[in-house]
């Protein structure tokens, strides 16, 4: 990943971070379009991996480290989200090729593949993308590999990471 792609991706992030925390007068907090006076209703969020996986063709990506679930809508035991709330949510994934190894790895609502990342070079490569889906209550969001020979690098310093969040109900 470029330097300049890593920057867009972070600058993207706090734009869609200022979108679901909202500003808000103090005399607007319990209006029903401020969001600020509600912050741990807002289902959101964000999981690494902490070691190397090869899942499966087919199988979800067990993002095994947690670092926000508010809501508790992710599950590390299975990889997957499930909307709790219905509304647009906004979802991202990070992941890491093994050295000089192909990966195709895809983002899936209810089982049905939504996006599709392809990597391939001579030494790691880093894939990243972000999709915004209107989920209702229910809904099952997952990232999964596409064969059963690819396998996504990842160590303690977790390259590989999948992170959602409400954005508008």
């Amino acid at each position: 990943m470029k330097l300049t792609d890593y920057f867009t991706y972070i600058l993207i992030l706090l734009l869609c971070a200022e979108m679901v925390m909202g500003t808000c007068e103090s005399d607007r907090k319990l209006d029903k379009v401020c969001q600020c006076g509600r912050r741990t209703n807002i289902p959101a969020f964000s999981a690494m991996l902490t070691y190397s996986l090869t899942p499966g063709n087919g199988k979800a990506i067990k993002f095994d480290k947690v670092v926000t679930n508010i809501l508790n809508g992710y599950n590390p035991t299975s990889g997957i989200f499930t909307a709790l709330v219905p509304g647009v949510y906004h979802f991202s994934y990070t992941v890491m090729t093994e050295i000089g190894k192909y990966l195709v790895v895809y983002l899936t609502l209810n089982n049905t593949k939504q996006h599709s990342t392809w990597l391939l070079g001579p030494k790691h490569e880093t894939g990243t993308t972000s999709i915004i889906l209107n989920l209702k209550k229910g809904d099952q969001v997952a990232v999964k590999s596409a064969d059963n020979n690819f396998s996504i690098f990842s160590n303690s310093n977790m390259y590989s990471s999948f992170s959602g969040y409400l954005i508008s109900q």
